[in-house]
């Protein structure tokens, strides 16, 4: 399963908010990545998300597989698609 999301935090997914999204990831048993420029990064792992350099705007494929995938796209892409001022 998966899902597209446009990056909403003016920073990106720089230290504080990959590090949430890392906390948000592992709720879930599915494996779970951010798909961006063609290239897929774990999403539970921070140095994964910080290499992807997702900046503002970018627009980033959520992709879940296994047990309560359809959950985890949803709370994934929810968090990814908020305006939460994480600098």
């Amino acid at each position: 399963m998966q899902h597209e999301v446009v990056i909403d935090h003016l920073l990106g997914l720089h230290a504080r908010p990959a590090s949430r999204l890392v906390e948000v990831s592992r709720n879930f048993p599915c494996s779970i990545y951010l798909k961006v420029e063609g290239k897929r990064y774990s999403a539970k792992s921070i140095v994964n998300i910080l290499l992807a350099g997702v900046k503002y705007g970018d627009t980033v494929t959520v992709i879940a597989e296994g047990e309560r995938e359809e959950e985890a796209i949803e709370a994934i892409t929810a968090f990814l698609a908020s305006k939460i001022d994480l600098t």
